[in-house]
C-alpha cells in the first residue's frame, strides 16, 4: 500500500468522503448486522433462550468497551513504532481478523459440531473488541478535515449509510435463518474483505478538522454533549436489552421464522429516516428538546414491544409501532451524540473510541437489565416483561440524572467539558 506524502498543518486534505462511505456501508452490512442479529443466529442454530443471549450479549458488550478504550492508545502506540502501523494498516489487520472470526461457527458446524457453541462465543469475544477498534477509526477518517456545513453533511450521510445497511442485512438474512443461519455470518464476513479495496484512497492518517480556520463551536454544544454522551449509554441500554429479546418476543407472537428479521428491521428502517431528516434539516441542532425526545421516545417505545404478546389480537402492530418509535429515539440519540462530540473536539481516533465506549456501555447494562428482569420474575413471563421494562426505565433515568448532575457541576465551575479531540 502506498504511503501518501504527509499534508501541511494548514491544509489538511481529508480522505474521499465517498470511499468512507462505501467503506462504512460494506462494513456495517457484516459487523452491524452481527451486533444486532446475533441472537436471531443464536435462536435459530443453537435453540438458545433469552437467558443464554442475554449472556452472550453481555459479553460483546464488555468486550466492545475494551477494544473502543484501546483505539485510540492503540493507534498511538503503534505509530510511534512504525510508518507502516498507521491507522490505516491497523484498519487492515481489524477487518482480516473480522473476516476470519466470523468463519469460525461454519467451520465448527461442518468439521466440529461439538464445538459449534464454542465457536459462537469465541466469534463475539474476537469480533466485538475488533468492531470496538474499527468505527473510532473510520469516524476519525470521516470528520478528519471537514467542519460545519462539510461535517453536518458527512456525519448525516455516514448515518445513513451505515443504517440502511442494517435494514438489507435483515432482509438478506431472512432466507438461510431457519436452516442456514452460520452461512449468514461466514457471507457477512466475506463483506469485511471488500473493504480493503477501498483503502488505497485513504489517507495513512486522517487529519484534524479543528486545523481548518474556523470559529469555535457554541459553549451550548459543550453542555449538549454532557447530555447526549449519556443518554448515548441509555439508547444502547435499551438496544442491548431489545435485540437479545426480540426473537422471543416474536416466537411469543408466532411470527414466522422467515419474517422474523424483516419486522425486526422496522426499527432499522425508522432510524434511517430520522437520520435523513436531521441530516437535511438542521434546526435541531444547539436545541435542548432533542436529548429529551429521544429518551421519551425510547422508553415508550420500548415498553409496547415488551409488552406486546400481554395482547395477543393486536401484538403484532404493537411491536411494530413500538420498534418505530424505539428506533426514532435511538436515532435521535445517537446522531447528537457523534454531531457534538465531533464539532466539539477534533479529528483524532482517541474521542471516536470514547463515543464508542459509550455504546459499549449501553452494550453492557443493557443485558444485566434483562437478567435481573429473569431473576425477578421467579420464571413468570409477565413478570419479566414487567420487570425488564422496569429496570431499563430506572436504567434510562439515572443516565439522564447522572448527565443533568455533570451538566449542573461544569456550569457551577465554570469549567468546559474536556473532550479528546476528534
Amino acid at each position: 500500500m502506498a504511503t501518501l506524502n504527509p499534508q501541511p498543518a494548514n491544509k489538511p486534505v481529508p480522505t474521499p468522503l465517498w470511499a468512507v462511505l462505501v467503506l462504512t456501508f460494506l462494513g456495517s452490512l457484516g459487523t452491524g448486522a452481527i451486533t444486532n442479529g446475533f441472537s436471531f443466529i443464536a435462536t435459530e442454530g443453537l435453540g438458545y433462550t433469552r437467558s443464554m443471549n442475554l449472556l452472550l450479549a453481555l459479553v460483546l458488550g464488555l468486550s466492545y468497551i475494551g477494544g473502543a478504550l484501546a483505539s485510540g492508545p492503540l493507534v498511538a502506540h503503534l505509530s510511534k513504532r512504525s510508518t507502516r502501523l498507521s491507522p490505516r494498516g491497523l484498519l487492515v489487520v481489524v477487518v482480516c481478523l473480522i473476516a476470519l472470526a466470523c468463519q469460525l461457527p461454519l467451520l465448527a458446524q461442518r468439521l466440529a459440531p461439538e464445538l459449534l457453541a464454542l465457536s459462537l462465543w469465541a466469534l463475539i469475544i474476537i469480533f466485538s473488541p475488533m468492531t470496538g477498534i474499527l468505527w473510532p477509526i473510520v469516524e476519525a477518517y470521516l470528520s478528519g478535515g471537514r467542519r460545519e456545513k462539510a461535517l453536518r453533511t458527512a456525519l448525516g450521510q455516514f448515518n445513513v449509510i451505515w443504517a440502511g445497511a442494517l435494514v438489507l442485512s435483515f432482509w438478506g438474512m431472512a432466507p438461510l435463518l431457519a436452516e442456514h443461519p452460520f452461512v449468514i455470518l461466514s457471507v457477512l464476513g466475506g463483506f469485511q474483505l471488500l473493504m480493503l479495496a477501498l483503502l488505497r484512497w485513504f489517507t495513512p492518517y486522517p487529519p484534524r478538522h479543528l486545523d481548518l480556520d474556523h470559529a469555535p463551536p457554541p459553549e451550548v454544544y459543550r453542555r449538549l454533549l454532557i447530555i447526549f454522551r449519556v443518554l448515548l449509554i441509555a439508547s444502547y441500554i435499551v438496544l442491548s436489552a431489545l435485540s437479545p429479546l426480540l426473537p422471543i418476543v416474536e416466537n411469543k407472537l408466532n411470527i414466522p421464522v422467515h419474517w422474523m428479521t424483516p419486522l425486526a428491521s422496522v426499527w432499522l428502517t425508522s432510524r434511517v429516516f430520522m437520520f435523513l431528516l436531521f441530516e437535511r434539516w438542521h434546526g435541531w441542532h444547539g436545541r435542548w428538546w432533542t436529548p429529551w425526545t429521544g429518551m421519551a421516545l425510547m422508553l415508550i417505545g420500548f415498553a409496547l414491544c415488551m409488552g406486546s404478546p400481554m395482547a395477543p389480537s393486536v401484538g403484532v402492530a404493537l411491536l411494530i409501532t413500538g420498534l418505530a418509535i424505539t428506533g426514532m429515539g435511538i436515532a435521535i440519540t445517537y446522531y447528537g451524540a457523534l454531531y457534538y462530540a465531533m464539532s466539539v473536539g477534533n479529528s483524532e481516533v482517541d474521542a471516536g473510541g470514547k463515543h464508542e465506549a459509550m455504546i459499549g456501555v449501553g452494550y453492557t447494562l443493557g443485558p444485566v437489565c434483562g437478567l435481573g428482569g429473569i431473576g425477578l420474575s421467579g420464571g413468570s413471563d409477565d413478570a419479566f416483561r414487567f420487570w425488564v421494562i422496569v429496570l431499563i426505565s430506572i436504567a434510562v433515568l439515572v443516565s439522564t440524572l447522572v448527565g443533568w448532575r455533570l451538566l449542573r457541576r461544569s456550569r457551577a465551575r465554570e469549567i468546559p467539558l474536556s473532550v479528546t479531540p476528534h
